[in-house]
């Protein structure tokens, strides 16, 4: 399982953050070395929009969401 902070914005860049989230998401596992493979960071991006959108924060066409480093 991996776990990614994503902060989401509106899309006008403001410095404010609207919401902030932690996403855990699955990795594929590889049989051949018994581990994970890393998810894309997109994918923890697109969750963190489909939760602020499902809690009403936004549409969206109105955020943003960027994965911390």
């Amino acid at each position: 399982m991996m776990k990614r902070i994503v902060d989401v914005f509106t899309n006008d860049w403001s410095p404010e953050i609207v919401w902030t989230y932690i996403i855990s998401i699955e990795g594929i596992v590889n049989p051949i070395d018994l581990n994970q493979d890393e998810v894309d960071l997109r994918a923890f991006e697109l969750e963190a929009l489909r939760l602020a959108q499902d809690e009403g924060r936004g549409d969206a066409g109105s955020l943003i969401a960027k994965v911390r480093e």
